[in-house]
């Protein structure tokens, strides 16, 4: 006969706990009765008193309710919703140490996994802290005890939605709208049925997806008319995947676009399709891989994870040809159409780069030189074809420290590269996210 196991019964009482260290997310490490403890919003040299939030076997976690002797990193955090909202997790350390932070993660994992140190450390890229997010992924909520709807982050512990009418690290555009989307979104029909929206912001346009699981009604689409016409944005429906994603009314020529003043690039994107988060941050990034790429007249160079042509279309202003691989067709097409937009001849090509594609056509250039920008879980199963080409010169921009040292270890023990350069770079201010940049070669 089996027996339901009860859940642990949590504490209730504050527990008094010295902080050691940070974890890779940002939390405070400490020890109570002989078991490691996560305490958000607590820095290593501090003591503080927390309550458990949660208990496993191997480990617990608790939110920090007072501190009692501080770090001299500490800072106030700017925003006032920062101590429930989990959309900055870094806040309450100064800035100065949020990039030591991340720079000792990326030089922690090539350690512990590669053995590997580069050559030379980059200095770390960063720009403002505040107001720079152009993209977010927001919760909805309806709160039928409060009459309100809620729109904006997930609370620190992840069940709720935070409550905030405005966010510090969002592009004022987009920050501006939190609490009018909640008052609008409080008069529609089909209020309980709108868990997220999803905002990007354009140089001239803003758009935003409601992602809605009921049909709306004749007054919902009016109301969404309405607040579209008078603040100047456009609205898009999602109904189920991302391939129901339409406009909301007919736009014409409207268009979400930005621009790479540097290069005098322009870039069309469709409001689900990614792009770099920080409008700022992301020319400077380019402008350290084009650097990094050394690229001369004769280059012939391969750009496997290429998006819409972010890193390809600069590069294609100076090479002799570049050739970009992604896996998704619709980046693939608006890729496309921004070599056309600006004038540029590349050859892009749709691939899923977990495969083979030693046999595929694109795979035949004499390139001797390739960029890469994977998701978080890496490249490793791309790394061995990159060695088959002749390539000298690799640039690796990472989104996770932990797989960039991974394939790290690969490309250096294994493929015979050398790690010439490495270095961090600071895209999301006030969080843990750690973007990264190593540079490769080989004789």
């Amino acid at each position: 006969m089996s027996r339901s196991r009860k859940a642990k019964k949590l504490p209730q009482e504050p527990i008094e706990l010295v902080i050691e260290d940070l974890s890779h997310d940002g939390r405070g490490i400490a020890k109570w009765n002989e078991k490691v403890v996560f305490v958000q919003n607590a820095l290593p040299g501090e003591t503080v008193t927390a309550k458990l939030s949660k208990m496993n076997r191997k480990y617990n976690e608790a939110m920090m309710q007072e501190v009692l002797v501080a770090s001299d990193d500490r800072v106030d955090p700017k925003c006032e919703y920062y101590e429930m909202c989990n959309g900055c997790t870094m806040m309450h350390l100064a800035e100065e140490k949020q990039i030591d932070f991340k720079f000792n993660a990326l030089k922690s994992n090539f350690y512990k996994m590669a053995k590997a140190e580069p050559k030379e450390w980059i200095e770390p890229l960063t720009d403002d802290h505040w107001a720079y997010r152009r993209r977010a992924r927001l919760s909805v909520k309806w709160v039928k005890a409060r009459e309100a709807v809620l729109v904006g982050f997930r609370e620190k512990n992840g069940r709720f939605v935070a409550k905030m009418d405005f966010c510090e690290v969002l592009e004022k555009p987009l920050a501006d709208l939190i609490q009018p989307l909640a008052e609008l979104f409080a008069q529609m029909d089909i209020k309980a049925f709108i868990p997220q929206i999803e905002c990007s912001l354009g140089d001239d346009e803003l758009s935003i997806i409601i992602r809605h699981m009921r049909p709306l009604t004749d007054p919902d689409f009016e109301l969404l008319k309405a607040f579209g016409e008078e603040k100047g944005l456009m609205f898009f429906l999602q109904s189920k995947g991302p391939d129901t994603v339409k406009p909301l009314v007919p736009y014409g020529d409207r268009q979400l676009a930005f621009s790479l003043p540097h290069y005098g690039l322009n870039y069309h994107f469709l409001p689900n399709d990614f792009i770099q988060v920080n409008r700022k941050m992301n020319e400077k990034m380019i402008k350290q891989a084009l650097a990094a790429m050394d690229l001369e007249a004769n280059d012939v160079v391969l750009d496997l994870f290429c998006g819409l042509g972010n890193f390809t279309l600069p590069m294609a202003q100076t090479a002799a040809q570049v050739v970009g691989v992604e896996g998704d067709e619709r980046l693939v097409e608006r890729a496309r159409h921004n070599a056309e937009l600006n004038g540029l001849s590349v050859d892009f090509h749709c691939a899923d780069l977990t495969k083979d594609h030693s046999n595929s056509a694109w795979f035949n250039s004499p390139y001797n030189k390739v960029l890469i920008d994977p998701p978080r879980s890496g490249a490793w199963e791309i790394l061995p074809l990159i060695a088959a080409t002749k390539a000298k010169t690799l640039v690796y921009v990472s989104c996770h420290p932990a797989s960039l040292a991974r394939d790290t270890d690969r490309l250096v023990n294994e493929l015979g590269f050398t790690l010439e350069k490495a270095g961090v770079m600071d895209m999301f201010p006030h969080t843990s996210h750690v973007e990264s940049m190593a540079i490769f070669s080989r004789p």
